[in-house]
């Protein structure tokens, strides 16, 4: 089977390291594999690019990929690219990672591909109900034979995905990344905290974090204004792939607090970290989940907390109590590594899939 995978391969984004785990495990699972990166410049990796990015950043205080009219051109340039690498390769499947908040690829190249008779596949990395996402999977998800999402499938109730199939496959980890590791005493001090968490700082996630002030904390992720409670408390903004592996291994508890956590919004999904901490033989407290337990068995793989105030005392329980912390640890470590990994992920998805005929 060919698959031309369309997903990025930086290891400095989120959906980049995740295009590069899906790389791998589709090389390790045998498939004949091309790789077209989206966010990868058409015009300006070549040499003549070159000369002209040195030349605008002369006159231009912004990189020349946030100028909106460079931004057009490579839109431009990207979806021909894609159109002409799919002709030559000639595919069985066309399997898109495709999500966040910039959406390159034009419903017209898509129609185009889908009408060539491949296959198309979705895997969509972030929850289709964020206002960002939702008009356009709403109208994206009819040019796709399969729609794979991270939600529950309890999301349909609020969301038309008009693909053929709409499945759920959660995130993962990969066990070659994520796992524990030696850490030199430089990086224990640098990376280690009691308490601490990963991610992108939004207002809730915030407020949730100023009340654990008590506690050793550090906070490593994307944060828009530092907020004077937490002055002492920040680390790094940008930190991904096997930079987050030396925090999990160098930490004591590590959170999870989904964006969606202490508003109104329903949960569908749950974040990265719980896969990924668990593999790293980290120890992790996210929130209380009806979807959680078809993943982990609750209270012996993994430890939620239902509020804030059950939060600070299932901190300060197992502050105290580190082998009881290490044994659920090593017991998450062992359920990841059985069940959720990208090579079984991806094992799932292309037994639905299957080979189409052409």
């Amino acid at each position: 089977m060919k698959i031309l995978l369309v997903a990025p391969q930086s290891k400095d984004t989120a959906l980049g390291t995740i295009g590069g785990y899906c790389k791998k495990g589709l090389e390790n699972l045998g498939y004949d594999l091309e790789v077209f990166d989206f966010r990868q410049s058409q015009y300006l990796k070549s040499p003549i690019g070159a000369f002209f990015k040195k030349g605008i950043k002369k006159i231009s205080p912004f990189p020349p990929r946030g100028i909106p009219f460079i931004n057009s051109i490579e839109r431009e340039k990207m979806n021909k690219s894609l159109l002409a690498i799919t002709k030559e390769y000639q595919p069985d499947i066309v399997f898109f990672l495709m999500a966040g908040t910039i959406f390159p690829i034009f419903l017209e190249t898509l129609g185009k591909i889908k009408k060539s008779r491949i296959t198309t596949v979705n895997w969509f990395h972030d929850t289709v109900l964020a206002p960002i996402c939702k008009d356009y999977v709403q109208e994206s998800s009819p040019y796709y034979d399969y729609f794979f999402i991270i939600d529950s499938e309890d999301v349909l109730n609020y969301i038309k995905i008009g693909a053929g199939c709409v499945k759920t496959i959660p995130l993962a980890c990969d066990p070659e990344v994520h796992k524990r590791i030696d850490l030199s005493e430089e990086e224990k001090r640098i990376y280690g905290n009691e308490v601490c968490f990963v991610g992108t700082l939004k207002y809730n996630r915030e407020k949730i974090l100023a009340q654990l002030l008590d506690f050793d904390l550090g906070i490593w992720g994307h944060w828009l204004k530092r907020s004077p409670k937490l002055k002492r408390c920040y680390r790094r903004q940008h930190v991904y792939g096997e930079e987050t592996v030396k925090i999990y291994n160098a930490s004591k508890i590590i959170l999870d607090i989904p964006i969606s956590y202490g508003t109104e919004d329903k949960a569908f999904y749950f974040t990265p970290r719980v896969f990924q901490v668990p593999a790293c033989g980290a120890f992790l407290l996210t929130n209380e989940s009806s979807y959680l337990s078809d993943l982990y068995e609750i209270g012996t793989e993994i430890i939620c907390y239902k509020d804030e105030k059950q939060l600070k005392e299932m901190i300060k329980h197992y502050l105290k109590h580190p082998e009881e912390r290490n044994r659920i640890a090593q017991k998450g470590q062992e359920r990841a590594y059985r069940d959720h990994t990208y090579e079984k992920r991806l094992k799932e998805i292309f037994s639905i899939v299957g080979k189409k005929e052409r």
